[in-house]
């Protein structure tokens, strides 16, 4: 439903509620006040009502009495002529309008009676008017054979008392329509009395409709019969009624005349009233509607056009002409202020999408919007060639760190101003906090390498802060499409790839290869394949094993211990060298469990060994992050009484460079270790970062000579003078010597003649399971015997 219909809609129903409440309020407060005029008229009327019987009593009496002076009638008493009482007692009956006279003596005895013949001797059934007939003529009404008659009494002397005449005058339903017709008395009177099955009977009604029972529905919805007008329903139909005892005879039940008042017939004067108000009100609401939808069109017109601009708008419909409103009220007001919001709207998101896209401090594009730009070009010709080459600052962090960001803002903008001269058509963008992309179409390996180069030359100019000179330290990486990828997001983060490579090196300037790639997509998938293998997740088909490379005691020629190397079987790659997984267990915190594994399947089978009295020394790595566990040596010598090994059986290598990082704690678990009886040995060493200070510190029992100073050892007359002086110091320092990376026989001889203790290479044995590694150990001895 629209605004339109919806206001038109308001004013119609406004409009008929209005009168609709009028119209009820109206016919309540006429309703309301006939029915008090009528509780009025009718408290009026019941008064009335007993007046008019009275006054007819006294008529009547004042007659019976002239009949009771008549000499004639006295005579006949006296004589006892009844046919001639009969006679005048019925004549006389019809002037005052009695259906029955009745002659009584002295005794209540009947001596007359004009309806019933056979009435003679009987007692008269109402004594108490007798009684009260002595003193004057007595009269009551009182219900007789079924009817309801006016029963008045008056003595007869002659001179004494010679009996009583009683006129029954009938109460009926023509007395009571005359008594009606000749007053101001409602229309509907009833008399009624209560029989023996205690229900009321009604002797007589008048006027009213016909049918309707005024007294029943009194007497059930107003049990006492109420004196006072009340209102009550009558067969559906409202009326008010009033009960009005009368003066009866004792020795009849008693008699009430039950007044009644219709609303309904009250009210019909007005029906056409009622229909002059509803033809007025459907008069009215015709207008009001035809109105309402006028007001409603002319309000809601500009309203309409407004919420139709303004669901276009929402659409993303830049089009949209706010619609112009020439009018002063407040619809104009709000027609200019929504252009106005609009115009306001238009601005900001114009400001906000160049945001968006944009680098604040160099007004350059930022990464989102270049690797669109770029990948639009890419897709409008997939096969052509171009760079993208990464710029990236690695001294910008720290300058962030020492002078903050203000000045690396500066800093950023100045490098944009000398790179967007060498760049010239290319798509210059500053891609993180320290990078900038730059997008060559069609540019050649050899193009792109020149222009990295004179980026670098650009940037490498120092930059003047103050009284500081700071350095950049550009490089640069280069990805080349389509060889290396045909994607804005692929090209971009080989380009980064490249950059990474680049830094800290001699050579700025790197194309990217895939074959030194670290981050390569199937390591993702070898982390979680490594991680799965260790927890030993259901279903894995690759597994780690530990084999052995013989270690050779040059002195006696015999193999007396192992190194356990680390191989892991992957279902998809095949045999991994620990170089290809061990990086990926430190990066994602999973070294430590390497190790775990490492020392529980090496200590294993250090007690095979031992049980089968095999004298043989096994080496295992721990790394830096071992070092930094000081639980480390708990866990050591419990798999060492796990599977029954003397500590001594058991070397732990280390490099120098896994002391460096945190010493104090290294040193310790080192210590706690050696406590334990466990040997331990430096491995590579030579090339870490050595440090006398610690290493005499160092619980060491032996040096592993790393196996860049032993591939060219026969050659080379400066790593046999390294080599030598590495022997002499570790004896001097009561450690024993181990060569890694022997591989010729030539080596062996020296080795042997410099005093070295033991060799490790290919030349002595490659690394084997630990079954082929026993058969060397057997064979080896066999030789020696």
């Amino acid at each position: 439903m629209n605004f339109r219909i919806r206001l038109a809609s308001f004013f119609v129903a406004a409009l008929v509620l209005v009168q609709g409440l009028t119209a009820v309020f109206v016919y309540r407060v006429t309703r309301a006040e006939l029915i008090g005029e009528g509780q009025r008229q009718l408290d009026v009327a019941s008064r009335a009502f007993a007046g008019q019987l009275d006054e007819r009593s006294d008529r009547v009496a004042a007659s019976v009495q002239v009949l009771a002076l008549d000499f004639a009638l006295r005579s006949a008493i006296a004589q006892r002529d009844h046919a001639t009482i009969v006679s005048a007692l019925r004549n006389h009956g019809k002037r005052v309008g009695a259906t029955r006279m009745l002659l009584v003596d002295v005794d209540g005895r009947v001596d007359a009676d004009t309806a019933d013949k056979f009435a003679q001797g009987a007692a008269f059934p109402f004594s108490d008017l007798t009684e009260r007939a002595l003193e004057a003529p007595a009269s009551a009404i009182a219900a007789w054979d079924g009817r309801a008659y006016w029963v008045v009494v008056v003595p007869v002397s002659a001179p004494d008392l010679v009996g009583f005449i009683a006129a029954a005058i009938p109460v009926d339903n023509r007395l009571l329509d005359r008594l009606q017709r000749q007053s101001a008395l409602p229309k509907r009177i009833e008399l009624a009395t209560r029989g023996p099955d205690a229900r009321w009977h009604i002797l007589a009604q008048g006027g009213g409709e016909a049918n309707v029972d005024v007294t029943p529905a009194l007497a059930a919805q107003v049990p006492a019969l109420a004196t006072r007008p009340v209102l009550i329903d009558v067969e559906g139909r409202d009326y008010v009624a009033q009960a009005v005892s009368l003066s009866h005879s004792k020795q009849s039940a008693p008699i009430v005349a039950v007044l009644g008042y219709s609303v309904d017939a009250a009210l019909e004067p007005y029906q056409s009233v009622g229909s002059a108000w509803a033809l007025l009100l459907g008069l009215g609401l015709l207008v009001g509607l035809m109105a309402s939808f006028l007001i409603a069109r002319s309000v809601s017109r500009p309203v309409e056009a407004l919420a139709d601009a303004a669901r276009r708008i929402a659409d993303g419909d830049d089009t949209v002409v706010p619609p112009s409103h020439a009018r002063r009220d407040e619809l104009g007001q709000l027609g200019g202020a929504f252009s106005h919001m609009v115009q306001t709207l238009r601005e900001r998101e114009a400001r906000i999408r160049h945001q968006a896209g944009h680098d604040l401090v160099t007004g350059l594009p930022n990464r989102m919007a270049a690797e669109t730009a770029i990948g639009g070009a890419l897709e409008a010709s997939p096969s052509a060639r171009a760079a993208l080459l990464m710029i990236g600052l690695a001294r910008l962090p720290d300058i962030i760190n020492t002078m903050g960001h203000v000045v690396s803002d500066r800093l950023m903008a100045d490098a944009a101003h000398r790179i967007a001269p060498i760049a010239g058509d290319g798509l210059v963008a500053r891609a993180t906090d320290d990078e900038f992309s730059v997008f060559l179409p069609s540019a050649t390996r050899s193009q792109a390498v020149n222009v990295a180069l004179r980026f670098v030359e650009a940037l490498s100019e120092p930059y003047r802060e103050a009284e500081f000179t700071l350095d950049l330290a550009p490089a640069v990486g280069i990805a080349l499409s389509p060889m290396h990828g045909g994607e804005a997001s692929t090209l971009l983060r080989r380009a980064e790839v490249a950059l990474l490579g680049a830094m800290g090196t001699e050579e700025p300037v790197a194309v990217y290869d895939p074959a030194t790639d670290p981050h390569r997509p199937e390591r993702l998938s070898l982390m979680s394949d490594l991680r799965k293998v260790l927890e030993g997740a259901p279903g894995v088909h690759g597994e780690l094993e530990l084999v052995y490379q013989p270690k050779l005691h040059l002195p006696t020629g015999r193999i007396d211990g192992a190194e356990g190397l680390l191989r892991w079987r992957h279902p998809v790659a095949g045999p991994l060298a620990p170089d290809a997984f061990i990086a990926l267990a430190e990066e994602t915190g999973n070294i430590r469990r390497l190790t775990r594994w490492v020392l529980g399947a090496g200590i294993e089978q250090a007690g095979r060994w031992q049980a089968a009295g095999d004298e043989l020394r096994l080496s295992l790595n721990v790394s830096a992050r071992d070092l930094d566990d000081v639980d480390l040596p708990r866990r050591v010598a419990g798999l060492l009484a796990a599977h029954g090994v003397s500590p001594s059986r058991v070397v732990l290598e280390i490099t120098e460079s896994a002391i460096m990082g945190k010493p104090e704690t290294a040193i310790a678990v080192l210590r706690r270790l050696a406590e334990q009886g466990i040997e331990l040995a430096i491995d590579d060493f030579g090339v870490g970062q050595s440090s006398f200070a610690y290493l005499r510190r160092l619980p060491v029992r032996e040096l592993k000579i790393d196996r860049t100073f032993i591939a060219h050892l026969a050659d080379s007359r400066e790593d046999r003078a390294i080599v030598r002086s590495i022997v002499e110091l570790g004896h001097d320092l009561g450690y024993r010597v181990t060569a890694e990376g022997v591989e010729d026989a030539r080596a062996i001889d020296l080795l042997r003649e410099m005093r070295c203790d033991h060799a490790q290479g290919y030349q002595v044995g490659r690394p084997l399971s630990a079954s082929a590694f026993l058969s060397l150990v057997s064979s080896r001895a066999g030789v020696e015997a």
